[in-house]
């Protein structure tokens, strides 16, 4: 080990260096603080610092304070070198950062303990030090790593479109990195377009890694004939399954267990375009609002059922609704209503609908982005406990 020698005393000091030196250690030596805090900057290897008390210039308890200031990137080890015995000495010592004490005069067997405890204190203190660093290379790799899947997640977002004279448009804000909220929407044939939101309980990258899995299913051309299609012997030789049905089948391929938890509320919904006639299925998500602006009112949506995945074998009821030129549905997320401001109080239903309803004569766009607005504003801060997502389809005509 390097060790420094803090010592105004010459023959002290020349003392102190020779003994030490033959326990094995390599020793510097300083005669005051001021010229100790030099040395400890150019050799960087010194790890204990024995530190006389009473020195000119600067003392050993300023010393000691200097090197706890966060100057060094490194742990030092400080043993204070004194002649004095009483409690408050040892406590004013300990309280600014003192390893161990060292009394006058020195016992040389005692020393030599001391550099021992010293050198095991230093050994973890390194063994932690190189944890750390390998920790944080972790990290950085995990949080790359996360930037990567929340570009892909961003990637399985259908965009904005008009499919079949439907319009949809939405709103996704994470909580995290990563989020657990999911949606989309196609066209099944040239007469229907299926939609559908999502949210997998809990959050971060379990929780987002199952909605993706889901997206890929519920998106994915090819599992049309077997989850939201089914074959017939007839010409088309195939019919769109009922909402409930989709539901139904998904609960049975994702069952929750007491290891992961992942269950899942969402909406699946299916437009007739030619009619505007909706069929739509809620399994313990918020409700949708319909807005309809032949009448200036917001009707909500909801059906009674449990979160997908919680027990097998569930049925699910059905709504359905036929929409005109024009009618819009609004389907979102928990984390808006349950969105709190810095005083712990929720958004809520009626908040969110007077939103909805001060935007109802709004372009799509506007009135999605309204909502934000008024969300942000009531949250107060740029972090979220969930995430908010909310999806919109307007209603142009077949």
């Amino acid at each position: 080990m390097d060790v420094l020698i803090v010592e105004d005393a010459r023959d002290q000091r020349k003392l102190l260096s020779a003994v030490i030196r033959r326990l094995g250690h390599t020793v510097h030596q300083a005669e005051d603080g001021v010229e100790a805090l030099a040395v400890l900057t150019e050799r960087s290897e010194i790890s204990i610092v024995i530190s006389d008390w009473m020195m000119p210039n600067m003392d050993g308890i300023s010393l000691c304070e200097a090197i706890r200031d966060g100057r060094f990137q490194r742990y030092i080890y400080f043993i204070l070198l004194t002649g004095k015995t009483d409690r408050d000495a040892t406590v004013k010592g300990l309280s600014v950062g003192a390893d161990d004490f060292l009394r006058k005069p020195v016992d040389y067997q005692e020393l030599e303990a001391r550099l021992k405890s010293g050198a095991r204190v230093i050994s973890l203190e390194q063994s932690l030090e190189l944890k750390n660093e390998q920790l944080a290379k972790t990290l950085t790799s995990v949080e790359s790593d996360l930037e990567s899947a929340a570009k892909t997640q961003e990637s399985l977002l259908a965009p904005p479109a008009v499919i079949q004279g439907v319009g949809f448009d939405w709103h996704f804000q994470p909580s995290q990195i990563l989020g657990g909220d999911m949606f989309g929407y196609h066209a099944l044939d040239d007469e229907h377009v299926m939609f559908y939101q999502l949210d997998v309980a809990g959050h971060g990258i379990p929780s987002a890694l199952f909605s993706f899995t889901l997206n890929n299913l519920l998106m994915d051309m090819d599992a049309h004939t077997t989850m939201l299609r089914e074959q017939i012997s007839n010409p088309p030789y195939y019919k769109v399954r009922p909402s409930e049905d989709v539901v139904a089948s998904l609960n049975q391929r994702f069952q929750t267990t007491a290891e992961t938890m992942l269950y899942f509320t969402m909406i699946y919904g299916v437009i007739h375009t030619p009619t505007g006639k909706v069929r739509m299925t809620h399994a313990g998500h918020p409700e949708t609002l319909w807005l309809r602006p032949a009448d200036g009112e917001l009707h909500p949506i909801k059906d009674t059922g449990l979160p997908v995945g919680m027990m097998p074998g569930m049925s699910w009821s059905f709504s359905e609704l036929t929409l005109k030129k024009g009618d819009r549905l609004f389907m979102y997320s928990d984390g808006i209503t349950e969105c709190e401001n810095p005083t712990g109080e929720q958004y809520g239903d009626q908040r969110l609908r007077d939103a909805l309803y001060g935007g109802r004569q709004m372009p799509m766009k506007e009135m999605i982005d309204k909502v934000w607005s008024e969300l942000s504003d009531w949250r107060d801060c740029n972090t979220f406990d969930d995430d908010v997502t909310y999806l919109v389809l307007e209603y142009q005509g077949g």
